[in-house]
Formats: C-alpha cells, sequence, structure tokens
C-alpha cells in the first residue's frame, strides 16, 4: 500500500481513553439515553451538510480514480452486497466480543459515513481495541463529503481507540483532539424515545447508540447516532442479512432518487472503503 510521507506528521496523538476509576466515576453519574434527538441533523447543520452531501456522480469518481484506488479503495452498490460484505467480515480479532460482531450501518450520521466493522480491529483485550478508518469503513462515494472524509483518513491516519466500560454498557472512542465520544450498548428493557414521545424502536444484540457530548461530564450531546448492524456471518460461515438490512437498502432507494432537498435519512447507494488488511498491520 501507497502511504504519503506527510502522514506521521499530520496523525496527531488520539486523546487518552478512560482509567477503571474514570470508567466508574462515568457510569455512577452518566444515564442511558432516554431520548433520540440527533442534534446533527437539526436545520442550521442541514445548511452545511446538504451542499456537502450534494451528488457529484462526474468529478468525484474521476477524484478518487485518480487518488484513492492506488489505496486498494474499492466503490462498491448497496443493492448488490454479498461479495463485499463477506470480505468485511473475513476478519474477526479472537479478542472481539460477539457482540461487536458484523457490519454496522450508521444510521443518521450525517457525516456520509455508511458502514463499518469492529471484529477486525486490533483487540488488545476484550476492553480495548484500536482501529483505523482507512479500512472497513465506507464512506459516499459520489459527493464532496465522502472524498473529504477519505482524504482525512489516509492523511491524519482515521485512528480510534475503542475502550470498554466496567459494566460493559458503554464504549468510549478517542480520537485525534476528542475523547467525549460514546456508543451506548443497548441493554433488554431500555426505553429511548423520539423527542415528540413516540419510542424509538431498538433491538438489544442489533442496536447500539453512538453519542459524542460537548465534554466528558455527558450533559450536552453534540451529536448522535444509530449504530445498527445489518449483516454478520453465521456458525457455519455463511453470510446472514439482518432487518436492517432491508431498511438500509429503502433509505438508500430514496436517497438516490432526491438530488436536492432535505431527506430524513441519507446514504448513497454508491459506497467507497478500502478492505482490511492482516491483522498484524493494522495502523
Amino acid at each position: 500500500m501507497l502511504k504519503c510521507c506527510c502522514i506521521d506528521r499530520c496523525a496527531g496523538t488520539v486523546a487518552a481513553t478512560m482509567t477503571d476509576e474514570e470508567w466508574a466515576a462515568w457510569e455512577a453519574g452518566a444515564k442511558s439515553p432516554e431520548v433520540y434527538d440527533p442534534p446533527q441533523k437539526r436545520s442550521f447543520n442541514d445548511c452545511i451538510n446538504c451542499p456537502l452531501r450534494f451528488p457529484c456522480p462526474c468529478c468525484v469518481p474521476c477524484v478518487r480514480g485518480c487518488c484513492c484506488y492506488s489505496l486498494g479503495s474499492r466503490r462498491v452498490s448497496l443493492h448488490q452486497p454479498d461479495e463485499w460484505f463477506a470480505e468485511m467480515l473475513r476478519q474477526k480479532h479472537p479478542n472481539c466480543p460477539e457482540e461487536f460482531t458484523g457490519i454496522w450501518w450508521m444510521k443518521d450520521n450525517t457525516a456520509a459515513e455508511g458502514l463499518l466493522t469492529l471484529q477486525d480491529g486490533a483487540w488488545e483485550t476484550p476492553k480495548l481495541m484500536r482501529k483505523s478508518a482507512k479500512y472497513n469503513w465506507t464512506v459516499d462515494a459520489c459527493n464532496l463529503w465522502g472524498a473529504i472524509l477519505t482524504a482525512n483518513f489516509w492523511v491524519r491516519g482515521g485512528n480510534h481507540t475503542f475502550s470498554r466500560s466496567l459494566s460493559g454498557k458503554w464504549l468510549q472512542i478517542a480520537v485525534v483532539g476528542s475523547a467525549a465520544n460514546f456508543i451506548y450498548v443497548v441493554q433488554p428493557g431500555d426505553v429511548v424515545k423520539h423527542k415528540d414521545g413516540t419510542p424509538l424502536d431498538l433491538t438489544p444484540g442489533e442496536d447500539m447508540i453512538r453519542i459524542s457530548y460537548e465534554d466528558l461530564k455527558g450533559q450536552k450531546a453534540s451529536f448522535q447516532y444509530l449504530a445498527r448492524r445489518v449483516a454478520y456471518l453465521d456458525g457455519s460461515g455463511a453470510l446472514v442479512k439482518t432487518k436492517y438490512y432491508d431498511e438500509l437498502v429503502e433509505v438508500a432507494r430514496n436517497s438516490d432518487k432526491c438530488c436536492r432537498g432535505r431527506v430524513e435519512h441519507h446514504i448513497d447507494s454508491s459506497q467507497e472503503f478500502t478492505p482490511a488488511p492482516e491483522q498484524q498491520s493494522m495502523a
């Protein structure tokens, strides 16, 4: 794989993960999510996101063809996923907890990120994992946001450190310049409601809630979306798609139809990603 000579200089240092003492304090004070109301989908943020997600099917793929395919990047379709889903699921670290296996859809992530895997990361223990967004982390293939993300991943390294709480209900995601990013693992009996009071349909084991807070006090969310498992390999190694795959395809179909204006959920049916290398060479 080619590597830009400035990558190491631009990557920066990933923020520190929480200690056991900090996790204990967090879990004593932090509530499980009760309301699902993604701040990034409010009108002001839409004014920024809509132009960046406007499709540029002529320009962006040409730029990608010149710059990205030498890195092993692939353009794929959500409507024909079996081959590349299997490729994304090819690697599984032995320390990865079973509940984090599979392919996860970042629903309501307005930053043009689509699907990712956690199982291929470098799981040092079942509670600590390092992963680069350069690999097995899809972005929209035909808009400016997706191109910006690809460049960011490869120039800055895309490094994420995932740390699991003592109870196992939370994951902290530490990245360059930020540690107040979390995933809540949905538990049986959890009730989460939309802002209007209607219940959010959640399935324990298939749903997680991704939340970024303004600080580590965890009082005010600045970003929120769902992580929904759309596919996994069963015990025999066969690919299984969940009910959320059908929802994902419907959202992609509606997104492709709507070239202008706001859509409630968005993901391009054309996605771009680079398959993960062997575990020992994961950056």
